[in-house]
């Protein structure tokens, strides 16, 4: 008799695959390097793994990394048959990746309510997906099929459809990929060559893993705020910077940018630190968020700043020294009028 699987959220499945935008696609040859290879993982920031049905352990690794830890997100990938299917599912397997468009395994798949992302690279592999209701595919070999080019092409065709692209995919160009909004996330085993985990190398796994991390948040200085109480002490202080260094003004209803380093307050910001604030850049704020929340960080969330529907700053719950901290997602937004300081000093009567 066929064991009764689990019922698994697979919505639940996907958005966790999103917010951690990488999946580590993990060949293992020894059972025990498993559960050392999950921990690297999870120490690093991945609580997330794809075990490929390219070795003949397969099944005892995915037993061994759920039993273990059972709130990692694992899945079984290189599926080639309904028999690899059960097997990884009763292992503890939460989806199943194919390498390509399999009949029998999605509609068996689909059948049991498992989650498969089925390989496709061509505009009949998704048309075929896209005829089985499926709209969560892998796109591989990624790099010597067009790349992110060839994504956004069938993506403008078959609406709806996104993308986990695998296959040359590392540190130089994940950026590239992950950040795209046709692409769900990124596979890749760049942080976990099998050299490594033959040679036993997990501290080194954990820190490539981190590195990733960092890499798709891309985390980078935005602006230094500096608080005053009044309008005419924040002209003040904002005209004696842009006079001294001869910077341009960026002016805003509340705050003026003198040069594109720091800004000036011209009323009270409680909100932004006694002292002030300083601002960091993020290519994805949500997935920011995620990471941050993961480790511990809170988040302010009475004040999150929006551009029409899209959250693009929010303010971390603590201060730094007086000082509170901000993430802002990088876009076009720039204050409404960069100009010259005598400019704004006209537009605005300043005699001083």
């Amino acid at each position: 008799m066929e064991k009764i699987l689990v019922k698994i959220d697979n919505q639940k499945v996907l958005k966790q695959i999103e917010d951690y935008g990488i999946v580590p696609v993990v060949k293992i040859e020894n059972v025990k390097d498993a559960v050392p290879l999950a921990k690297a993982l999870i120490d690093g920031g991945l609580n997330v793994a794809e075990i490929t049905f390219r070795t003949d352990c397969a099944t005892d690794v995915i037993k061994e990394i759920t039993k273990k830890y059972p709130d990692m997100l694992v899945g079984a990938g290189t599926v080639n048959s309904v028999e690899q299917v059960k097997q990884a599912m009763d292992a503890g397997a939460k989806y199943i990746v194919c390498p390509a468009l399999i009949d029998d395994v999605v509609e068996y798949c689909l059948q049991h309510n498992i989650l498969v992302i089925p390989g496709c690279t061509t505009a009949s592999d998704v048309q075929k997906a896209v005829s089985y209701g499926l709209t969560n595919l892998k796109f591989f070999p990624a790099e010597s099929s067009g790349g992110i080019q060839t994504i956004r092409a069938l993506s403008s065709v078959y609406e709806g459809v996104r993308f986990m692209p695998t296959g040359g995919i590392d540190l130089d160009n994940i950026s590239e990929y992950v950040n795209d909004p046709n692409v769900i996330a990124c596979g890749g085993s760049w942080m976990v060559n099998p050299e490594l985990i033959n040679a036993g190398e997990f501290d080194e796994i954990r820190k490539l893993t981190r590195d990733s991390i960092f890499k798709i948040l891309n985390f980078d200085f935005a602006h230094f705020g500096i608080n005053c109480d009044t309008e005419e002490e924040g002209y003040k202080n904002i005209f004696k910077l842009a006079d001294m260094f001869d910077l341009i003004l960026g002016d805003t209803e509340s705050s003026t940018y003198v040069g594109k380093d720091v800004e000036i307050t011209k009323q009270p910001f409680k909100v932004r630190g006694p002292h002030g604030h300083i601002g960091y850049h993020t290519d994805n704020l949500k997935r920011s968020i995620f990471y941050l929340s993961n480790a511990g960080v809170e988040f302010n969330m009475e004040h999150i700043k929006y551009h029409g529907d899209k959250m693009f700053v929010i303010y971390l719950k603590d201060y730094l020294a007086g000082f509170a901290i901000h993430i802002e997602e990088r876009n076009d937004h720039n204050p409404s009028s960069w100009d010259h300081r005598d400019d704004i000093k006209s537009l605005i009567g300043w005699n001083n």
